[in-house]
């Protein structure tokens, strides 16, 4: 009976050990696997917060409702003069030969055509300096959001629009602002280019066809 006890205590001390060195075991393992993985850390930048602060933001849609408000004063200038001529030519009507009224007609046709094409043209060279000057000052937060990253050990950015909760340190947009001010004060704003051929004169009024 005795040998049957101490080859049970014997059984029972094996099995511990057993059990003991899986624990220890199974704990390095876990702690390994921790320290394989990076723990996360995050910040979060307002893009259009420091679009619409920054220097080089204000600057640039400076500039875009510059050439906006030029191309609006000289737009407005030539539709109105074309709506004189409209009337003009509505009023001298039966007054001239039918071929030279609707000469003149034409005439006034092409005219407006030639004006919504150039307005067409001037719209779309005004959004591809926007693009330009937009895309330069992108870059830029681009980049002092990844130096400002990897100074804080961050591996992950967030757009601040897309969060909902955070905690106030995560958001480095001042800090982002006050970098862009120094790096970067002015972007470059490419002149719109609009085609020279087309009329941006105020088309002469039609003349009486009465001698």
């Amino acid at each position: 009976m005795r040998n049957t006890l101490s080859r049970r205590l014997a059984l029972a001390a094996r099995l511990l050990s057993l059990v003991m060195a899986a624990l220890l075991w199974n704990c390095g393992a876990a702690e390994a696997q921790r320290a394989s993985v990076a723990p996360m850390s995050l910040i979060i930048v307002d893009i259009q917060q420091a679009q619409r602060e920054s220097l080089p933001g204000r600057a640039l849609a400076a500039q875009r409702d510059k050439y906006q408000q030029n191309f609006q004063a000289e737009f407005n200038s030539t539709r109105q003069a074309l709506q004189r001529s409209d009337q003009d030519l509505a009023k001298q009507k039966g007054t001239m030969p039918q071929e030279a009224y609707d000469q003149k007609v034409k005439a006034l046709e092409l005219q407006v055509v030639a004006f919504q094409n150039r307005t067409q043209m001037a719209v779309r060279a005004l959004e591809k300096s926007t693009d330009s000057a937009m895309a330069e000052l992108m870059n830029a937060i681009l980049t002092i959001t990844g130096e400002i990253a990897a100074e804080m050990g961050a591996n992950l950015v967030l757009p601040k629009q897309q969060v909902v909760l955070h905690e106030p340190r995560m958001d480095v947009t001042a800090q982002v602002i006050e970098r862009l001010n120094k790096k970067l004060p002015a972007v470059n704003f490419p002149i719109p280019q609009v085609d020279a051929s087309a009329p941006s004169e105020a088309p002469p009024s039609p003349k009486s066809g009465k001698k």
